[in-house]
């Protein structure tokens, strides 16, 4: 079976044990960015392709969260500042999810994470991490992060290359420290890890 052939399944069983054809529409957006290449198109050395894809799946992420304050009009998605690359999270600025609108905003460290519902911390920033999990339970962030060993150090969600393609790890014990609530639907999808 191929691995399209294998998404194409899932995401039938999945929108068929679903009475929504939203959550099914959103299952098939992470499915599909999921298994797109990682790797830069040839001339897209600014890596705009891989700030794409990742933007992609912290959107449709958004969808299967749900925060202790339910009627949040805004999602701020704190991007700390990678130390040797500017990452490109403008492709979800502005954009509709659940009741709420995505606004994306630079933040220099940890201390700077108040009012954020979701941070992404860059590779190379591995000493801010302890930093952004206790502000992640303080503020109920959703922590999200290529770093190696992410999940398995406290974090809750962590973008993985698998063989060309981007995957993801969710520590649910960190998520639940945080009073976040993942939909078994994204659970399905993603490789669970103990930590933290």
């Amino acid at each position: 079976m191929t691995f399209m052939n294998s998404i194409r399944n899932c995401i039938l069983r999945r929108a068929s044990a679903t009475a929504g054809w939203k959550i099914g529409a959103a299952v098939l957006a992470i499915c599909v960015v999921a298994g797109m290449p990682v790797q830069a198109q040839a001339g897209d050395s600014s890596g705009k392709t891989e700030d794409l894809i990742r933007s992609a799946m912290i959107y449709n992420f958004c969808k299967f969260v749900q925060w202790p304050e339910s009627d949040l009009d805004t999602l701020v998605l704190g991007v700390m500042a990678a130390p040797d690359a500017t990452l490109d999270f403008s492709s979800i600025q502005g954009k509709a999810v659940q009741d709420s609108y995505i606004k994306v905003r630079q933040v220099a460290s940890s201390e700077d994470l108040a009012g954020c519902q979701l941070v992404f911390i860059p590779k190379g920033l591995e000493g801010q991490l302890q930093g952004a999990f206790a502000a992640a339970q303080a503020e109920s962030i959703l922590t999200i992060s290529e770093i190696d060993g992410f999940c398995s150090q406290g974090g809750i969600i962590q973008l993985v290359e698998r063989r060309g393609k981007l995957r993801f790890f969710i520590n649910n014990k960190a998520a639940g420290e945080s009073r976040l609530q993942l939909s078994s639907q994204l659970l399905k999808m993603a490789k669970i890890v103990e930590g933290g």
